[in-house]
C-alpha cells in the first residue's frame, strides 16, 4: 500500500508541476490551443482526483474549490456538454461554501447594512 501512496503523491507533484509550466498559466483561454485546453483540462481532472485522497495531501477545500471553478471555465470554453460544465461550477461553489465562505442573502444583507450604518 505504500508504494501506491507514494506513486499518487508523485503523480500529484508532477502535476503541479505540468500545471505551472503550462501555457493556461500565461495565456487567457481563448488564445490556448485545442491541444493545450485539453491538457489542462485533463491535468484539472487529475489534480482534483488527487486531492480528494487525504492520504498523501493536504489540500484544503478552498483550493479544491478553485481547481473545480478552473475546471469549469475549461469545461465552457471547450464547449463541453453545458451539464458537465454547470456541476464543475456547481462543485466549486459547494467546496467554497464548505471552506466557510457565506454566499448568502443574509450575509450579503448584513454586511450592507453595516456598511450603511456606519456612513450615517
Amino acid at each position: 500500500m505504500r508504494t501506491k501512496q507514494y506513486v499518487m503523491n508523485a503523480d500529484f507533484k508532477v502535476d503541479i508541476v505540468r500545471l505551472m509550466q503550462h501555457p493556461i498559466m500565461k495565456k487567457p483561454l481563448g488564445d490556448l490551443s485545442e491541444s493545450e485546453l485539453c491538457c489542462a483540462h485533463d491535468i484539472l481532472r487529475r489534480l482534483i482526483d488527487s486531492s480528494g485522497d487525504e492520504s498523501f495531501t493536504l489540500v484544503d477545500v478552498l483550493q479544491i474549490s478553485r481547481l473545480y471553478y478552473a475546471w469549469g471555465e475549461l469545461s465552457y470554453v471547450m464547449g463541453e456538454d453545458p451539464e458537465k460544465t454547470i456541476r464543475h461550477f456547481r462543485s466549486s461553489l459547494r467546496f467554497l461554501q464548505k471552506s466557510g465562505i457565506d454566499l448568502s442573502l443574509a450575509k450579503w444583507l448584513e454586511l450592507v447594512s453595516l456598511r450603511i450604518s456606519e456612513e450615517l
